[in-house]
């Protein structure tokens, strides 16, 4: 388990690139599969910077709505969510073209699912 963490983690910081324009505070795309089922779902998220290394990251996939709090900055955001009765934990990666690819995990999960956020 902890071999699979590692390893998404490495991943997702190998594909972190050059500073991009439009990462950061703003409205994104969501496009994410979740690894349990191989299911793929999409919705909408917004970054707000609400201090100076803190951020609220909401994401509404479907019917469910997940209110995210972060530490980190423009490039690396480390989030903990909750809703749609869940818990969960993510780590976002800015990417060269201004998107964030993205690890997370559902409380008691086995797997690592994927996420990528697109500027909108």
């Amino acid at each position: 388990m902890k071999k699979l963490y590692v390893t998404a983690l490495a991943a997702a910081l190998v594909l972190a690139g050059a500073p991009a324009m439009a990462k950061g505070p703003g409205k994104y795309s969501v496009k994410g599969t979740n690894a349990a089922d191989k299911s793929t779902y999409t919705g909408t998220a917004t970054i707000t910077k609400t201090g100076e290394d803190s951020y609220r990251i909401v994401s509404v996939i479907g019917d469910d709505k997940f209110d995210g709090y972060a530490i980190g900055d423009d490039d690396l955001l480390a989030v903990t969510f909750s809703g749609g009765g869940n818990s969960s934990v993510a780590l976002y990666v800015a990417q060269p073209d201004g998107s964030y690819n993205a690890v997370w995990a559902f409380k008691g999960d086995k797997k690592v699912s994927t996420e990528t956020l697109i500027p909108r």
